[in-house]
């Protein structure tokens, strides 16, 4: 909103970018976690689904009417009964979920868990009913788009180690078993459903246009942002978007999107007297799960740490490098004290990364909108503990 009403889209330095956590955030939003459909087509409109059953040769009622729910949805479903078995692929949500404790019922509440991962010692394996190995990026390959839509490609250099499996492999010799795929063709390489994804992406006011796109010259240019029509020779794209001032709408024009602040969000009080801020540190990626096994990343940051005021932590007696008990309303946490300046007094920091730690204290509440969970507030207070005690249990939870 403020860089609509403020003229600052489709110049040089003016457009929002999110700096996501994953090198293909963008690429899953296009062809369909986010719409249900590829080409960021929508299963809630009727000629969508005619459009892309007709693509695929299958009958359009094959298509359920609506998106299924959200990440953050799913869990509540289960605790209802509504959801009895789930399929995870690479996602950790023993770690990245906050208020563990309820997510560990749900899980353990399933009456099937597939998780598909890399790592066999991903956290949330101990609750799967059947593990997928699959491989790493190295040993598969495909494309993937980045926050300023700029394809690139991933070839295949290495074997998959011992029995794991592209993830391209698994997905696709799943559904062949499945008897509602029978009469679909299946695309049997990366490169194959690229060539999908291009002929489903043509159209003259269509943005997501990569039809001028291949593999080859994608790995050429180094990269190509979209939309690249067919027959453009460029190698390189278009930089931004909406130079024009034309926006992807029925009548051209932006949509503004007002949005109301209701603070409903658990705040400090008496009681629970410190706001908990949780995030990300640089020698760390999401759960740990690739950088918890690289040396210097453990070197630098080998434990989960909370950071804390100094002026505050000498109000309490909390001495640098000791460990703490943290208590929220829903759970606790032991954690090592790392007293800095970067926060205020009434303010604790806790990296996300670690296993059993911060997200055992956070807080489930969801955005109405983007139903992104509330990581980054709850209110905390700091107790004692046996500081013996406390390091081996840190020990413990280091093996994660």
């Amino acid at each position: 909103n403020l860089n609509l009403v403020t003229g600052n889209i489709g110049k040089p330095g003016g457009t929002s970018l999110s700096i996501t956590g994953q090198c293909n955030a963008m690429g899953t939003r296009e062809w369909s976690s986010c719409s249900g459909l590829p080409g960021y087509r929508q299963l809630e409109n009727k000629s969508h689904r005619d459009e892309i059953a007709a693509f695929w040769g299958i009958d359009a009622d094959f298509f359920p009417t609506q998106r299924g729910l959200a990440q953050t949805d799913i869990f509540p479903a289960i605790e209802t009964g509504k959801i009895k078995g789930l399929w995870l692929v690479a996602t950790n949500p023993m770690t990245s979920m906050p208020n563990l404790s309820r997510i560990r019922k749900a899980l353990e509440k399933l009456d099937f868990l597939v998780v598909q991962d890399v790592y066999s010692d991903v956290e949330t394996n101990q609750y799967a009913h059947v593990f997928l190995p699959a491989s790493v990026w190295a040993e598969k390959e495909g494309c993937h788009t980045n926050t300023e839509r700029r394809v690139n490609l991933t070839r295949n250099v290495l074997k998959p180690f011992a029995n794991t499996k592209p993830d391209f492999w698994i997905f696709k010799e799943l559904a062949k078993r499945f008897a509602n795929y029978a009469h679909m063709q299946f695309s049997e390489t990366p490169e194959q459903a690229f060539e999908e994804m291009k002929t489903l992406s043509k159209g003259a006011h269509r943005n997501l246009d990569i039809s001028g796109m291949s593999y080859d010259k994608i790995e050429k240019a180094k990269g190509i942002q979209w939309p690249y029509r067919e027959g453009e020779t460029s190698g390189k794209g278009a930089a931004r978007l909406y130079v024009d001032g034309i926006f992807p709408t029925e009548d051209g024009r932006a949509n503004l999107i007002p949005v109301q602040f209701i603070n409903n969000n658990e705040c400090p009080d008496n009681e629970y007297p410190f706001w908990l801020n949780s995030g990300r540190v640089v020698e760390h990626f999401h759960t740990r799960t690739k950088t918890g096994k690289i040396g210097n990343g453990n070197k630098f940051s080998p434990t989960a740490y909370m950071e804390m005021n100094p002026d505050a932590a000498r109000k309490l007696g909390i001495d640098n490098m000791s460990y703490v008990r943290l208590i929220s309303r829903r759970s606790d946490a032991v954690v090592m004290v790392q007293l800095t300046q970067r926060v205020p007094e009434n303010m604790l920091f806790i990296p996300f990364h670690y296993f059993d730690c911060v997200n055992r204290l956070t807080l489930g509440l969801l955005d109405p909108y983007s139903r992104q969970p509330a990581f980054k507030q709850c209110a905390v207070k700091i107790e004692p503990i046996d500081q013996e005690l406390a390091a081996k249990l840190n020990l413990s939870r280091r093996q994660y």
